[in-house]
C-alpha cells in the first residue's frame, strides 16, 4: 500500500539561456539570449506528512468526561498543534496551532490541583527560547505563560503536588520551576555534573526526583535547601537515559534501559525489577484491586502486583508503546466503571481496555499533522530520489521523475543515509542503527523487500550516514549513541547481514563521509560524538583506511580548525575533493597532501556532523551544497556560482538548502524549507563548447601580437571564455588583447557553456620578436 501526492510534472528540457547556439568572437559579446521561461528551481512539495505526538496526557474536561490532550509536532515552517480529544464522543473538540514553537520532547502534564494542562516546546525558531504553555479545560485556545532561559530547551515537564510546574532542560541538564500564581521561573541549576539532559521528573514526598541523560543517572532535589543528591541505581548508570519516574503509593518506579526498577520509600531500598519494559513506565494504581499497576513488558501489557512483585500477562498486546497512562470512564454500558487507557505517539492513537469485561477501545483521532522535516536524501540505483524524514513513521518518500509524484514507502522510521549495492538500494535508520537492502525492481513490502536487517546499536552506533560499495561488502559510517565518542566504519555483507564494526578509527571522532579510491576507503570526520557529549578533539580529520588489512593508513587535518570534513568525491584526475564547512579542499592521494583550499563562504560551520554538506561530480562539473547554499564550482578559475540560497523563497532561514542528490536525468535535488524536496533543473547539455585562438600577425618578428578567442556551443550557448598569460590569474575574455614583451608567452584559454560544461584548457605559444 502506498500514498501519492500529485506535484508538478518533470520538464523534458529547460535551456537556462534560451538559446541553441551562441559564440564569442573577435570584438563582440555573446549573442543576446532570452531569459529562461521559468525558474530552474522547482518546489516538488513534502515527501512525508505525519501526525506525531511526543507529548500527551489524559485528564478530564469541564464536564468530567475523559479527555486526551495532544501536542502534535509541526516543523520549522509550521508551528505545533494542540488538540483535545473527547474519549467518549471520539471527537476532536479543539485543534489549534500554537503561536511559537514547532516541536517537543515529552513535555506535558496535568495539574493535580487545577486540572490545567501544561506543555512546552523543545524545537523553536532560531534565537527563540522554549515556550511554556497552559490550557484550561474547556477553553478555546492555549496561553503562552513562560519560557526557559536563553540557550536551554525544555525536555521534560511534571506538575508537583502543589501545582508548581517542574521542567528539565537540554543541553544544560538544568531543573527549572514555574509558579503559576506568580509567573516566576526559577533556575535551580544542573542536576548532576556532566549530564546534559533531564528527561524524567516526579515529586516523591518533599523531594523532586529527576532522571538524566546521557548516562542514565538518578538525582533528588530538595526545594527547601536547593541541593541535589544522587541516588544510585541498582546496577549503576545502565542506559543512556532515564525514561520515566513515577511515585505510586509507597513505591517509586524508575524506567531505564528496557527495565523498570522498583524502590520502596519506607525501606529506602530497591526491591524489584520488571524486565523487558517498553514505553514510559507503569499505569496508576488499579482502583478496583488497589494493588496492581499495568506495564508493557515483552511487547504485551502485563499486570504487576505491587506487594508481591507478581507479573502476569492479561492477554492484551496492542502494537504500541504507552506514553501517558490513566484510568478513564468511557461511559460504555459494555464496560461499566473504569478502563485502563494510554496514549501512543504515532498518529495520536489511544488505546483502552476494561479489565473485567475485556472490552477494548481504539481511537485514531482526526488531527492536522504537518510535513515531516527531512533528514537525508539519496539517489537509488534506478535514479529515483529517496527522502528520509525525522522520527518517521509513516515512512520515507520516493520521487519518480517520470511519474512526477511522491510515493510513501511505509515502515522505515528515520532514515539517516542512502547508498547502493549492485542494483539495490541500501540505507540505514535511527535509532537502532538498522541496515536495510531493497530491490527497487520489486514491490516495496517491509519485512520482505526490504527483508532481514541487522542493527548496529549493540555496537553503540545508531546513525548510519554514508554507504560505499567495497567488493561484496558495503562500508557504512555511523554516529555513536548518545553520550559516546568513537563513531565507526562497519563492513556489512548485505547478503548475510554479517558485520565487522571498527570503532575509533580516528580516536574520539565520528566518520561521516566515505569514498573508495584505489582500494582504500577515504573518510572525513566530525569532532562530535553522539548527542549529549561535548567534543574532546579540536579539528576534524581526513583519513585513509584499508578494508583488506583493516588498518588505518594515515590521517591528516585538511583544513585547520574545521569541526567537520565531509562531501568526499574523487575526480577524473584522481584528486580527492571535500568540504570543511564553507571551505573546499583538493587533496592529492599520491602525495597525501592538500594541494588547494578555497574559502567559498565565510560563516562558521553550523552542522553537527557535516553529513548534509555534499559534493556531486557530473561530466566534469562540481556541484555542491554547504552552509545552506547550492553551488557549482569551477575547478580551473575557482569561480563559485550560487544556484540557490533561499532568498527567492521569502521563507528566511528555513529556506536553507541541505543534502544533494542527482536523478537519472542529471537534475539536482536538495532539501529546502526543512520539509520540502526541491529540484534544480539542469539543461540536458553535457557537451563542452569548442574554443579557438587566432594570433595575428603570424610573423614571429612582429613586436606586438593580438590574440583573438572564439567559442561556440550547439546547445545552451557559450557563457564565458577564460584566459591567462604565462601562468597568471585567470581573466574573462571580452575583446582581443595585445601581447608585448620580447620572448615566448604561453596563452591558456578555455570556454564554459551555460550548463557549466567546460572545454579542456588549450594552449598557444606566442613569440614576440626583439624590437
Amino acid at each position: 500500500m502506498s500514498t501519492r501526492w500529485q506535484t508538478p510534472s518533470r520538464r523534458s528540457f529547460l535551456a537556462l539561456s534560451g538559446a541553441s547556439v551562441a559564440a564569442l568572437t573577435v570584438g563582440s559579446p555573446a549573442r543576446p539570449v532570452s531569459a529562461a521561461p521559468t525558474s530552474p528551481i522547482i518546489d516538488l512539495g513534502e515527501p512525508v506528512h505525519k501526525v506525531q505526538c511526543l507529548s500527551s496526557a489524559i485528564g478530564t474536561g469541564p464536564d468530567g468526561a475523559p479527555y486526551a490532550y495532544l501536542f502534535v509536532e509541526g516543523n520549522p515552517t509550521t508551528t505545533g498543534e494542540f488538540a483535545v480529544v473527547d474519549l467518549r464522543s471520539r471527537e476532536t473538540v479543539l485543534d489549534v496551532r500554537i503561536p511559537v514553537g514547532y516541536g517537543s520532547a515529552r513535555t506535558m502534564d496535568v495539574s493535580p490541583v487545577t486540572g490545567d494542562v501544561y506543555f512546552a516546546t523543545a524545537e523553536n525558531p532560531s534565537g527563540v527560547s522554549s515556550q511554556l504553555y497552559r490550557h484550561r479545560p474547556g477553553a478555546s485556545d492555549v496561553e503562552r505563560i513562560g519560557e526557559t532561559p536563553s540557550g536551554q530547551r525544555t525536555w521534560e515537564i511534571a506538575v508537583g503536588d502543589d501545582g508548581v510546574v517542574w521542567a528539565g532542560t537540554y543541553p544544560g541538564g538544568r531543573l527549572l520551576s514555574f509558579d503559576p500564581e506568580t509567573g516566576a521561573v526559577t533556575d535551580h541549576g544542573q542536576a548532576l555534573p556532566g549530564e546534559q539532559y533531564i528527561g524524567a521528573i516526579d515529586q516523591v514526598g518533599e523531594e523532586i526526583w529527576v532522571g538524566t541523560q546521557p548516562n542514565g543517572r538518578l538525582a533528588r532535589f530538595l526545594p527547601s535547601t536547593g541541593e541535589f543528591g544522587e541516588i544510585e541505581l541498582p546496577d549503576g548508570p545502565v542506559a543512556s537515559q532515564v525514561e520515566s519516574i513515577q511515585h505510586i503509593g509507597g513505591l517509586v518506579f524508575v524506567t531505564t534501559g528496557g527495565r523498570t526498577y522498583v524502590y520502596d520509600i519506607a525501606g529506602g531500598a530497591w526491591t524489584d525489577e520488571i524486565p523487558q519494559v517498553s514505553g514510559y513506565g507503569v499505569s496508576p494504581l488499579d482502583p478496583e484491586t488497589e494493588s496492581h499497576v499495568y506495564v508493557r513488558s515483552s511487547a504485551t501489557i502485563k499486570r504487576y502486583h505491587v506487594a508481591t512483585g507478581e507479573l502476569e500477562t492479561i492477554g492484551w498486546s496492542p502494537n504500541a508503546t504507552p506514553e501517558a497512562w490513566a484510568w478513564v470512564d468511557l461511559a460504555n454500558p459494555d464496560a461499566p466503571g473504569l478502563s485502563i487507557a494510554f496514549t501512543y505517539w504515532n498518529s495520536g492513537r489511544i488505546y483502552a481496555l476494561h479489565p473485567q469485561t475485556r472490552t477494548g477501545y481504539f481511537l485514531q483521532p482526526t488531527l492536522m499533522g504537518a510535513g515531516a522535516s527531512l533528514v537525508a536524501i539519496g539517489a537509488g540505483p534506478e535514479g529515483n530520489i529517496y527522502a528520509g524524514a525525522f522520527l518517521s513513521p509513516p515512512g520515507m518518500g520516493r520521487w519518480d521523475p517520470d511519474v512526477g509524484e511522491f510515493e510513501l514507502l511505509p515502515g522505515t522510521s528515520q532514515v539517516e543515509g542512502f547508498g547502493t549495492f549492485r542494483t539495490d538500494l541500501v540505507f540505514g535508520r535511527y535509532p537502532q542503527g538498522r541496515l536495510y537492502r531493497y530491490d527497487p525492481s520489486r514491490p516495496w513490502e517491509m519485512g520482505t523487500n526490504p527483508g532481514p536487517t541487522v542493527d548496529l546499536e549493540p555496537y553503540e552506533q545508531n546513525r548510519p550516514q554514508s554507504f560505499v560499495e567495497v567488493g561484496d561488502r558495503v562500508a557504512v559510517s555511523t554516529v555513536p549513541i548518545t553520550g559516546r565518542h568513537n563513531g565507526a566504519v562497519t563492513l556489512w555483507d548485505p547478503q548475510t547481514n554479517e558485520v565487522e564494526v571498527f570503532r575509533g578509527i580516528v580516536e574520539n571522532q565520528t566518520p561521516v563521509s566515505l569514498v573508495l579510491h584505489d582500494g582504500l576507503l577515504y573518510g572525513g570526520t566530525s569532532i562530535n560524538g553522539g548527542y549529549g557529549i561535548d567534543p574532546v578533539t579540536p579539528e576534524a580529520k581526513l583519513f585513509a583506511w584499508d578494508p583488506v588489512t583493516r588498518q588505518k593508513v594515515f590521517e591528516t587535518v585538511p583544513v585547520p580548525g574545521a569541526p567537520t570534513v565531509a562531501g568526499l568525491v574523487v575526480d577524473e584526475h584522481e584528486r580527492l575533493w571535500g568540504l570543511a564547512g564553507g571551505t573546499l579542499f583538493e587533496f592529492d592521494p599520491a602525495e597525501r597532501a592538500v594541494v588547494r583550499t578555497v574559502e567559498l563562504f565565510s560563516e562558521p560551520d553550523d552542522s553537527r556532523y557535516g553529513n548534509d554538506h555534499v559534493l556531486v561530480l557530473d561530466h566534469g562539473r562540481l556541484f555542491g551544497v554547504t552552509l545552506h547554499r547550492v553551488f557549482v564550482f569551477d575547478r580551473v578559475t575557482e569561480d563559485c556560482t550560487v544556484l540557490y540560497d533561499g532568498t527567492a523563497s521569502g521563507e528566511g532561514e528555513v529556506a536553507s538548502a541541505r543534502h544533494l542528490a542527482m536523478d537519472r536525468y542529471g537534475d539536482l535535488y536538495f532539501i529546502a524549507q526543512a520539509t520540502r524536496l526541491f529540484r534544480y533543473d539542469l539543461p540536458d547539455d553535457t557537451t563542452p563548447p569548442t574554443v579557438e585562438a587566432d594570433v595575428r600577425p603570424r610573423d614571429d618578428r612582429a613586436p606586438v601580437k593580438v590574440v583573438r578567442l572564439s567559442a561556440s556551443d550547439d546547445d545552451t550557448g557559450v557563457a564565458v571564455i577564460h584566459y591567462r598569460v604565462d601562468g597568471g590569474s585567470w581573466k574573462t575574455y571580452r575583446r582581443p588583447f595585445r601581447l608585448t614583451g620580447r620572448g615566448k608567452h604561453v596563452v591558456e584559454y578555455r570556454a564554459v557553456d551555460r550548463a557549466w560544461n567546460a572545454s579542456a584548457v588549450e594552449k598557444v605559444t606566442v613569440t614576440i620578436a626583439r624590437r
